[in-house]
């Protein structure tokens, strides 16, 4: 009877099962039970233990969205082997995605959907996903799971409910690394036609562009890549749909559909992605709408400066900040730069800034004297200075912006652009410093009138 009683209490089959189970049970001795016993909990264990479940009824089909708030204490994004611990989520006993607790021993609400729900009556179960997470990652603490739904016709409901999905890069299983961390979508009206464009924000990109470079480049090491592209009719009939595929390449999507979603899988080390394929873990990240008509990028990583501490994290973790100048791939400490948001129009030219101290001789530049390291595209954007540790806003005394040619005159000529190359100038939104919890700090008063430079001159930007 007491066997029969454990048994019951750890796997909880049906009665007709435990009748059948317990017959059997009988033959085994006490030492042969113990270890059956030991095996059953240590199987639950490895497969996920369930921190919460909830049941919810519906009276119309809906886009269900989840606000989970948790916290996984002891791990950290910037250690190995601890860097988080990962919630997996099952609707109607079947699986939905995961989540990773990126923000560690912090509570924090990650924001996802659970996809297309119709009527009647369904269960949410999250479950800690020990295989999934870091080896020393022991236990998550939820302290609440928010339900919300969103029925056709609301505000939300066309540009959520046509979101994509991402399955995780085979290869940063297990690794943490190049996860996606914000999804945001812009709207614009195309005559007839309403084009809905979704992006997201990696922490990282193991491929492509070198560490030193992206912060110059681009003023960041995150990754932002625009993944998928709709644009709908009236009534929101899909009249096209594509993706950004391998080596950036705008494709057709023809891939399947997930809870009502588009499916796509991250498939470079990039950071690009297909319709084709999956992995072991998917992310469903809730899309935020943002307009970029006036900002770079970046602007969404100011609005969420919590990415930049994760950004450094991942850095500090693999390796690649140093106090010296050190490699292609590795930087100083996020917190060392001046970061630049800018617009311009280059012809045939590139443009960079360049920053003096008060009682320092030396000119620090954004692009490092390395000519590939300039901005040559037009536009909002994003660059950085390195500057000395321990410099603070108030020992700037001189900002300039330099206009130079481009790299290749003759590629110029042949591409039809002036021969004389010039920058137009248009506008410093803002020039900041992170503070010691990476978020921006307050900017430096920089104000200019939109101004024309030909390839050679420089334009004081900011004097003290």
């Amino acid at each position: 009877m007491v066997a029969q009683v454990l048994i019951q209490a750890c796997v909880r089959p049906k009665k007709k099962e435990v009748d059948i189970f317990v017959i059997r049970l009988h033959r085994f001795t006490l030492k042969s039970f113990l270890a059956l016993f030991a095996l059953t909990i240590f199987s639950q264990a490895a497969s996920g233990q369930k921190l919460s479940e909830r049941t919810f009824r519906l009276k119309t089909q809906s886009e269900a969205l989840l606000d989970l708030t948790a916290s996984a204490p002891g791990t950290s994004w910037a250690n190995s082997g601890n860097e988080a611990a990962v919630a997996s989520l099952l609707v109607d006993d079947r699986y939905n995605q995961d989540v990773i607790l990126f923000a560690g021993t912090q509570l924090f609400t990650y924001k996802v959907m659970l996809g297309q729900m119709l009527p009647g009556e369904h269960t949410l179960r999250i479950d800690f996903n020990r295989k999934q997470s870091a080896r020393k990652a022991s236990s998550i603490r939820i302290r609440d799971v928010k339900l919300s739904f969103l029925k056709p016709g609301k505000a939300e409901y066309q540009a959520l409910s046509l979101a994509p999905v991402l399955y995780a890069r085979p290869n940063t299983i297990g690794r943490f690394s190049d996860i996606p961390l914000l999804m945001w979508y812009e709207t614009e009206r195309d005559g007839p036609l309403t084009k809905i464009r979704y992006s997201v924000i990696f922490t990282n990109e193991d491929g492509g562009t070198e560490t030193r470079a992206l912060m110059a480049r681009w003023g960041r090491t995150t990754d932002i890549e625009w993944v998928y592209e709709v644009k709908v009719v009236e009534r929101g009939k899909v009249a096209s749909a594509t993706f950004q595929g391998i080596r950036h390449e705008t494709r057709q999507f023809n891939g399947k559909e997930e809870n009502g979603h588009p499916a796509l899988i991250v498939a470079s080390d990039n950071n690009n992605v297909s319709d084709h394929g999956e992995s072991e873990m998917r992310f469903a990240l809730r899309p935020i709408p943002f307009d970029l008509s006036h900002n770079s990028r970046e602007e969404i990583m100011d609005r969420h400066p919590w990415i930049y501490r994760l950004m450094a994290a991942e850095l500090i973790r693999e390796g690649k900040i140093s106090d010296t100048s050190g490699g292609g791939n590795q930087i100083a400490d996020p917190r060392r730069y001046l970061y630049f948001e800018a617009e311009s129009e280059q012809h045939g030219s590139t443009i960079s800034f360049a920053v003096k101290l008060r009682g320092d001789q030396t000119w620090y530049t954004s692009d490092l004297g390395i000519s590939r390291y300039k901005i040559d595209r037009s536009g909002y954007f994003r660059t950085t200075v390195r500057l000395p540790a321990g410099t603070s806003l108030s020992q700037i005394e001189r900002v300039e912006a330099r206009c130079d040619a481009a790299d290749n005159p003759q590629r110029s000529r042949e591409s039809g652009t002036p021969a004389t190359p010039d920058c137009k100038l248009e506008a410093v939104n803002k020039v900041f410093m992170l503070d010691e919890r990476y978020r921006p700090g307050r900017s430096l008063p920089v104000h200019i009138k939109s101004r024309d430079l030909r390839f050679g001159e420089a334009l004081v930007t900011y004097a003290h």
